[in-house]
């Protein structure tokens, strides 16, 4: 069963597309400029909080070809679009994510499930060994027990 919305779940969501939407638009090299980015459009955000979404947006800083250091998605793609797809996909799509051994089980809205796993096989998370997708279910083999742990408490955390 599905957990309802908290106004934190919502809040996270929001944060999350404009934190996308920013370093989509915007070269952005340090905490402290993202954080003042996001003042800018109404986001008080605690220096832990905004490190935090960092990581599980899977953000990293790279050299641009103009030699400034700004973030960007991590994963196989260097499309930011992409991840900010994968994340509205997932939050619209998925109903519930579940894990046993090295596996994980993700139940999606019929006929979802393949666009799901696309935009998922794109971020490329780690201990991810590979995905198959039927109409509505994505099943995930990972590494090992550990990786399907991580992998199923990261796509939970995502906001709904």
């Amino acid at each position: 069963m599905a957990r309802k919305k908290t106004t934190e779940d919502l809040n996270k969501a929001s944060r999350w597309e404009m934190i996308l939407k920013l370093i989509s638009q915007r070269d952005i090299s340090t905490q402290k400029a993202l954080a003042e980015a996001l003042d800018e459009y109404g986001f008080d955000v605690a220096q832990a909080t905004l490190s935090r979404d960092i990581k599980e947006l899977h953000l990293v800083k790279v050299v641009k070809s103009n030699g400034v250091y700004a973030y960007q998605t991590a994963g196989k793609t260097e499309n930011r679009e992409a991840s900010s797809q994968f994340y509205q996909l997932f939050k619209n799509s998925v109903k519930q994510v579940d894990n046993v051994l090295n596996q994980v089980v993700i139940h999606t809205s019929t006929g979802m499930a393949q666009a799901v796993c696309a935009a998922f096989d794109g971020m490329e998370f780690e201990g991810v060994l590979g995905t198959i997708a039927g109409d509505d279910t994505i099943l995930l083999i990972t590494r090992d027990e550990q990786a399907a742990s991580i992998v199923a408490k990261q796509l939970r955390e995502i906001p709904d």
